[in-house]
């Protein structure tokens, strides 16, 4: 069964991924459009594999032993990360970012609905009020109009749709799987596909120091949401650990004031207490049954 702590645990994993994906997603925005998409996966996916092998060699291994018996399972998920991460990017290059991340808002639903009717995960109107809440916390921060949605607003949503099928997967590895080892098994397939682009699409563009090193620091991150998302899905319940994806929109926020000197307006402060409240709530419904039960 799981419990108080399992929940808080998957929270708190959350809230890292969450700010890990922010800082990757922000330079590869400003970043990656200048080497094209399968370019920036490539050489992104390359840092990322090199720092999953010494993350691995830190930690005493990469739990090949371990994982080879549950491949197919971890493969399926890795290509669900896949057809996400292309969806996205592409989205990303051709959509404002706020529009962008504005629909990917929809996962913390998207998710608590597919483990309710997939995994047969319970959850109350008041952990649905709190989703939703979040919900229109993120809509207050970003305001989104509709200039700047388009086309590629569907493949925002189709990523929507394969980070769902990513995490409902996730929820279904053997939790003493090493995470090290399904962090690998993603940046292979990822970074490999990234590869086969630039061969028979792309071609390869020249790159600067800058962008070498923006690739880099991406990369570090983007393992560090790897890490910390696996986690998050495999401790908790999903209608506990969904509303802290919303914490995304905090990380733009705190990056956007301490980086660029940009500070939030009213409405925005409104929404961030919109979305800590829902976590809050969310954390404090799980602390009264756990009383319950005890």
């Amino acid at each position: 069964m799981i419990n108080i702590s399992d929940n808080i645990r998957g929270a708190f994993f959350m809230s890292l991924a969450m700010g890990a994906y922010t800082i990757n997603d922000a330079i590869i925005k400003y970043a990656g459009t200048e080497i094209g998409m399968f370019q920036t996966i490539f050489v992104r996916g390359i840092f990322c594999t090199i720092f999953v092998l010494i993350l691995g060699y830190a930690s005493g291994g990469l739990g090949l032993t371990k994982g080879i018996s549950s491949i197919l399972i971890v493969g399926l998920r890795a290509i669900s990360e896949l057809v996400g991460t292309l969806f996205f990017v592409i989205a990303l290059f051709k959509m404002p970012f706020a529009n962008v991340t504005a629909i990917l808002q929809i996962l913390p639903l998207a998710v608590t609905v597919g483990a309710a009717l997939v995994l047969r995960e319970k959850f109350g109107i008041r952990r649905g009020v709190a989703i939703c809440l979040g919900f229109v916390g993120v809509l207050i921060i970003i305001r989104p109009g509709s200039e700047g949605f388009n086309w590629y607003s569907i493949l925002a949503f189709l990523t929507v749709l394969s980070i769902t099928c990513r995490d409902l997967i996730t929820r279904k590895l053997d939790k003493n799987l090493p995470v090290i080892f399904i962090v690998l098994v993603t940046t292979i397939v990822i970074t490999s596909s990234g590869a086969l682009g630039v061969i028979f699409y792309s071609g390869w563009s020249p790159m600067d120091t800058s962008v070498t090193i923006s690739m880099c620091i991406a990369g570090f991150f983007l393992v560090l949401g790897y890490y910390f998302i696996v986690d998050a899905m495999r401790f908790g319940m999903v209608a506990v650990v969904s509303p802290f994806r919303y914490t995304i929109m905090i990380w733009a926020l705190l990056l956007g004031f301490f980086i660029f000197g940009e500070v939030p307006d009213f409405m925005s402060l409104f929404g961030i207490t919109l979305i800590v409240g829902a976590g809050i709530f969310t954390i404090y419904r799980e602390t009264l049954i756990k009383k319950q039960i005890d």
